[in-house]
């Protein structure tokens, strides 16, 4: 299973920030006296999302931007139209970041490259908890289209993924529903035990696993096609 760098200790606190863009975040929180104009928007990003990882995005706003990153409002309004058009660009970055942790392994064991799968998500959702509660409640002062169409991406790469692992170019209509509801599953067990904490990491991540394959298993049983095409994965055939 790949160790990165800055990781948790597995069923304990969050010691260091895990992902990239974190680090990248403490690495610049004072910027270079002059920067190139790509730099320097990546820097004001880059504040943003060393910001989220304690901070919702909703109660951040630029005035708290400029003082991290020692920039002068003026600068920021070169880059971004207003706060909620930094808020989609970092949380895009963070989202395309995601998506390449999501990418399952190809072990040949299902269960084994989900498990690595769950372990990436839980320490994102851990790193960025604030951003990643706000991003998925209902009613989030920063939900707009374009934070919605984030969502829907990591969305559709996860089922995609799975699809893919269980050797299926596309899914019966009665699967198709319960992988993205086990999606589903995921979202909103993640957001209640961000806040309880009332399993560890692995009970979680096995729990989760085991959810999956109960939810096929169960849809195996009500449709042929299903239960016809995941034969070896169910160990029926």
């Amino acid at each position: 299973m790949r160790e990165s760098a800055g990781r948790r200790r597995r069923g304990g606190p969050v010691v260091e920030h895990s992902t990239r863009s974190a680090r990248a975040g403490r690495a610049t929180a004072r910027r270079p006296r002059r920067m190139a104009p790509e730099r320097r928007r990546d820097h004001l990003i880059a504040t943003a999302l060393q910001i989220y990882s304690d901070r919702s995005p909703q109660e951040v706003s630029v005035d708290d931007i400029v003082e991290a990153a020692d920039v002068s409002r003026a600068l920021f309004y070169r880059y971004f139209t207003n706060i909620r058009d930094l808020h989609v660009t970092a949380l895009s970055k963070v989202v395309d970041e995601l998506l390449v942790e999501l990418t399952l392994p190809s072990s040949g064991d299902f269960r084994a490259d989900l498990r690595t799968a769950l372990e990436r998500f839980l320490e994102f959702a851990e790193t960025y908890a604030a951003s990643y509660t706000a991003l998925l409640r209902s009613g989030s002062t920063i939900a707009t289209s374009g934070t919605s169409t984030l969502v829907e991406r990591v969305r559709t790469h996860v089922v995609d993924q799975l699809r893919e692992h269980l050797g299926l170019d596309e899914a019966a209509p009665a699967l198709e529903r319960t992988l993205r509801g086990w999606v589903a599953v995921v979202e909103t067990t993640l957001l209640s035990w961000l806040e309880d904490r009332d399993m560890t990491d692995e009970q979680l991540e096995s729990w989760l696993t085991d959810q999956l394959f109960a939810m096929v298993s169960t849809t195996a049983r009500h449709d042929s096609t299903t239960a016809r095409k995941l034969r070896l994965f169910l160990g029926t055939g």
